[in-house]
């Protein structure tokens, strides 16, 4: 018996030595036609699971049977079988191909190739994610993908941008598309994520596309996949890059002369008395000459000689002045600064399991004072195939990050830039003695000026923002948040009955902000309080677990395939947060070093989402497809929790129709339609169905009030999205794709007023409708294709219009006034409402246009006059939308041999836009930043003038008065990238050992070009900027260097 079983064992290890003896380790290049390496080849052993991708110069290895048989694809190419044939190293060519167009493509819950899928799904240009330098990739999009914008209210570094696709789908709700990585919905902020560690994005728009995320892919789908190994070898990169920050663009054209201030303001102050004094031009003169120092605090930053006028009654700054100080806020607050990033990297594997480990460390200082963003994080993602039949594999990543920030929020004291604009170049950071020499406290340290006498000669007070001074508080504050980031992915993929597939995935996500705000004991609010300071923790917690069923089956020309899933979605938050006054020690921000208890405030949140979904999918020799779905989805957001949502999409292949061989110059063209249903939840708040409440205390007695009222009949907003397009592949060198679509939501959330007898104030209710429609096209065009050199070229372009088609009952007849815009059935969501400028009188007041009225009737006639009293004015539809025309971008890549250059572009044509930040500039007030245009307002020296008559007794009829004179066009043209790059030659780096060395120069939002210097219309979805606090994107220049080894 033993001998039997002996021998049995050496029989095994003979036919296994055996069988191991026949493998081989196979090496070899895959080139295209024209010699050139093609990078991510799939190399595969028939009837194995062994394979690899080709690498940076077309090369791969791995171990297969020297009898046995190689199959080599790659997207846009015809597959390939090559025989090994005892060989050890092989060249094969791929061919191109129209039955691989484009590549695989990421959708829900899965991937499919790009000719297969029949809606409207879009990928990101990897050279727009590698080279982008920007600490969010969010912010890098702009201009990407048809039909998406970003909206960036801040360019402070760490800084989310929010992505919005086709236009706002809501009112009330929200607006921003869905975030998935690595398959599963994100909460976090993705400025948490390296962008050195992402592979692919890919943003799909239509129903058939995203139905199957229901409740929360209303507004769309952006879909974010991290990189992953290669399995013959490892590969270890290195990057790093040293860079300049600075402010992208300019600001507003201020005067920031002293000397030309002073002559503008006592341009202002002549003008104001010649309207009170009834037209004495040379009395206004003089009482301009003699009440300028006043007006401004008496702040003089020249010493002039006694009893002289700082301006005289000429206007002229007076000769004999000389320079006391120049120390403006606007020169302290923004400077250079520097930024470096560093990465490393890691993949590889076996046959059978693939790792990609990374790690990464960013410091990004911003060009304003106390204003930086600092990043590290690491990841692992590892798959492995465990058997022919079970495969496993777990994503990890944490990140810790650090923003220091600054208040940009809009009308905050502590604002830098409000206080660069608003605050007169006059007023000094320091305070200084009459011979302008710097008044120093009694630790030898500069003393601040707060416009409470720190600077010698002052009378009276600074007449805008006393006991302050911002550049103390950004120095000596502390506005700090620390992020800690996990996010994990794991799966587990098992293959039965040769055509079905289970696949489990969980994901657990978790988030902590430690805030830190203290208010130095120097200045301001602080001062006041012997020190403010809040601290808080603010934690989240995300759990995403879902099973899926999968069947795939190939018969003939039949490709049939259909998932039916169900998947659990919860978030969890708590916070607490506390504030103290009185500190002890003036440099320590912890609360137990405060007296005074301000407050203390702790609460959690929850919300769950759980869905049972199905789709189907079949295809007919890759030339007629089909494609259906559907999602049940329960929320917690509402009582009446479940929702059905559904799709339906047709593709056809028009070029493989036999009529259609003879066009050779059309490589590939399909027409596919689709139509669906979605549902958006993200509304209001977590219990929208029920009152909440604020608990007061008197020191007696407890109390609360009602902070919302909720409504327990509250449901989604619904969308139903149609979507046309036509994908087409040309001369094989023009591809792209051209759409339409009409999308529509119905029970838009409106916050009703009530009458007082109903016992509360509004009620939420579901009443609205509103429509997008619009085109969207992408171009690629192949300008040349070549062994040594390539040039290609891609152009997007979105163009769409909004209209409101149903209002609540009440607001019908008149609509609702929003701001410059009317809400109103059968006009644009963004079509401006408000009162029209007139121009001047013959003595530069303003005037507008008001409804003439008959006097006998007191009704209107219908016609229009002149008014110099606005308030008699009235609003009229402008025939003016803040929608553009078109938004896209542009987008070119040229090779030549080692040498790579890359631009990318954004633009916007059309559309008007509210600039509420340039009438800043423009206020009658004296002692605050003048814009340069102040200087064409009505003088009455000429008779002449751009702009009415500065006149700081009338401001309740100024020309800063809202109405359609301040809407200014829209467009705009942003280079947003331009990377310039050298590949040394590969038989260099042979010799020296090493894979690849990568040299390259690269700059971020290189410049902007739009109507008016400082005005840029990106800041929200309707142009305007009277919600932006002033903080524009940094330009960052860097230089760096990429090792492959």
């Amino acid at each position: 018996m033993v001998r039997k079983i002996v021998l049995s064992i050496i029989a095994v290890l003979v036919v296994c030595f055996a069988a191991l003896a026949q493998n081989k380790q196979v090496s070899g290049t895959v080139v295209d036609e024209a010699g050139a390496a093609i990078v991510g080849a799939a190399v595969v052993v028939d009837g194995t699971s062994i394979g690899t991708t080709t690498g940076v110069d077309g090369d791969f290895k791995l171990s297969a049977p020297a009898n046995g048989t190689l199959t080599v694809s790659f997207v846009g190419y015809e597959d390939v079988k090559v025989a090994i044939a005892g060989k050890t190293s092989l060249k094969i060519v791929l061919k191109a191909s129209v039955e691989q167009l484009d590549d695989v493509v990421v959708v829900a819950f899965g991937s499919k190739r790009k000719q297969d899928v029949v809606g409207s799904v879009s990928s990101v240009k990897s050279t727009i994610i590698n080279n982008s330098q920007a600490t969010s990739v969010s912010s890098a999009l702009e201009g990407a993908v048809a039909g998406l914008q970003v909206i960036s209210s801040t360019g402070q570094p760490g800084a989310d941008a929010s992505i919005v696709l086709r236009g706002i789908g809501s009112l009330s709700a929200g607006n921003s598309a869905l975030i998935v990585v690595d398959g599963v919905p994100f909460n976090g902020r993705l400025s948490d994520i390296n962008p050195a560690d992402i592979q692919s994005i890919t943003v799909s728009k239509d129903a058939v596309s995203n139905s199957l995320y229901g409740s929360r892919a209303a507004n769309g789908v952006v879909m974010v996949t991290t990189k992953s190994g290669r399995q013959d070898r490892t590969q270890i990169n290195f990057s790093a890059n040293w860079g300049v920050t600075n402010r992208a663009y300019k600001d507003y054209d201020y005067v920031t002369d002293q000397g030309e201030f002073y002559e503008l303001t006592w341009y202002g102050l002549r003008n104001t008395e010649w309207v009170a004094n009834g037209g004495d031009l040379d009395a206004a003169a003089l009482h301009a000459s003699q009440s300028l120092l006043g007006s401004l605090g008496n702040y003089n930053s020249f010493i002039i000689p006694d009893g002289e006028y700082l301006v005289g009654t000429d206007g002229k700054l007076n000769k004999s002045a000389r320079e006391r100080y120049n120390d403006s806020f606007a020169d302290a607050l923004f400077d250079s600064a520097m930024r470096q990033e560093y990465q490393v990297s890691a993949s590889g594997g076996t046959d059978k399991t693939n790792y990609y480990l990374s790690m990464g460390y960013l410091d990004n200082d911003s060009y304003v004072i106390g204003s930086d963003y600092n990043r590290i994080s690491a990841r692992a993602n590892v798959n492995s195939q465990l058997k022919p039949w079970l495969k496993v594999g777990t994503n990890i990543a944490y990140s810790v990050t650090e923003q220091n920030g600054v208040k940009d929020g809009v009308g905050l004291a502590s604002n830098p830039f409000s206080t660069a604009r608003s605050w007169a170049p006059i007023y000094p950071v320091h305070g200084y003695d009459e011979q302008g020499n710097l008044v120093y406290d009694a630790n030898g340290e500069p003393v601040y000026d707060a416009g409470t006498g720190q600077v010698a000669g002052i009378t009276g007070m600074r007449p805008v923002a006393t006991n302050q001074n911002v550049i103390c508080s950004m120095l000596e504050d502390i506005n700090r948040n620390k992020y800690h980031n996990l996010t994990t992915r794991s799966f587990i993929e098992i293959k039965f009955l040769k055509d079905f597939t289970f696949t489990a995935n969980y994901s657990y996500d978790y988030t902590n902000n430690n805030a830190t705000t203290f208010y130095s004991t120097k200045i301001g609010d602080g001062q006041s309080f012997n020190g403010r300071g809040t601290r808080g923790s603010y934690n989240s917690y995300t759990q995403n677990f879902n099973q899926l069923l999968a069947y795939n089956k190939v018969v003939g020309d039949h490709n049939i395939s259909a998932k039916i899933g169900h998947e659990y979605y919860n978030y969890k938050s708590d916070a607490f947060s506390g504030q103290k006054t009185q500190f002890f020690d003036p440099l320590n921000p912890e609360l137990d070093n405060g007296g005074q208890l301000e407050y203390i405030s702790s609460y959690t949140q929850e919300h769950s989402i759980e869905g049972y979904f199905a789709m189907a999918d079949y295809n007919y020799a890759n030339k007629y497809y089909v494609s259906a779905a559907y999602r049940r989805d329960g929320t917690s957001r509402f009582l009446d929790r479940w929702g059905d949502f559904w799709s339906v999409g047709l593709g056809w292949r028009i070029s493989a129709e036999n009529w259609m061989q003879g066009a050779e110059w059309i490589n590939d063209l399909k027409l596919r339609a689709s139509y669906g249903t979605q549902g958006n939840e993200n509304v209001l708040n977590d219990t929208p169905y029920q009152d909440l409440y604020t608990i007061t205390w008197d020191g007696s007695q407890l109390g609360y009030t009602t902070s919302f009222y909720g409504n327990p009949d509250l449901t989604w907003e619904k969308q139903s999205t149609i979507d046309v397009g036509l994908d087409f592949r040309l001369w094989d060198r023009v591809y792209g794709s051209v759409e339409y679509f009409h999308r529509r939501t119905d029970d838009m959330l409106f916050k009703k007023p009530l009458a007082p007898s109903a016992g509360r104030p509004y009620n939420w209710e579901n009443l609205g409708a509103m429509s997008n429609q619009g085109i969207e096209f992408e171009v690629n065009v192949d300008i040349l294709k070549g062994r040594d050199f390539s040039w290609t070229a891609t152009v997007v372009g979105s163009h769409y219009k909004n209209k409101i088609l149903t209002l609540p009952e009440e607001n019908r007849e008149d609509g609702i006034v929003s701001g410059t815009f009317k809400l109103f059935e059968d006009k644009s969501r963004y079509e401006y409402f408000t009162y029209q400028y007139a121009g001047m009188d013959e003595k530069g007041n303003a005037q507008w246009w008001m409804d003439e009225v008959d006097e006998a009737t007191g009704e209107k006639t219908g016609k229009k006059v002149k008014t110099s009293t606005y308030a008699d004015a009235t609003k009229d539809w402008l025939g003016k939308t803040a929608l553009p025309d078109l938004t896209g971008g542009f987008n070119t890549t040229f090779q030549w041999k080692g040498i790579d250059l890359t631009i990318a572009t954004a633009f916007q044509i059309g559309g008007w836009a509210y600039d509420s930040e340039y009438l800043s500039g423009m206020s009658n007030s004296f002692y605050v930043g003048h814009h340069k245009d102040l200087w064409k307002t009505f003088n009455p020296a000429t008779g002449e003038g751009e702009y009415p008559v500065w006149n700081a007794n009338n401001s309740s009829n100024s020309y800063g008065q809202t109405s359609d004179v301040h809407l200014i066009k829209a467009s705009y043209f942003s280079i947003r990238n331009i990377t310039l790059g050298y590949s040394f030659p590969k038989a260099w780096m042979n010799k020296l050992g090493i894979g690849g060395i990568r040299v390259f120069v690269t700059g971020d939002n290189v410049a902007l070009f739009s109507k008016r210097q400082g005005f840029d219309p990106r800041v929200s979805m309707s142009g305007g900027n009277g919600s932006f606090g002033g903080y524009s994107p940094m330009r960052v220049v860097s230089g760096g260097i990429n090792l492959t080894f």
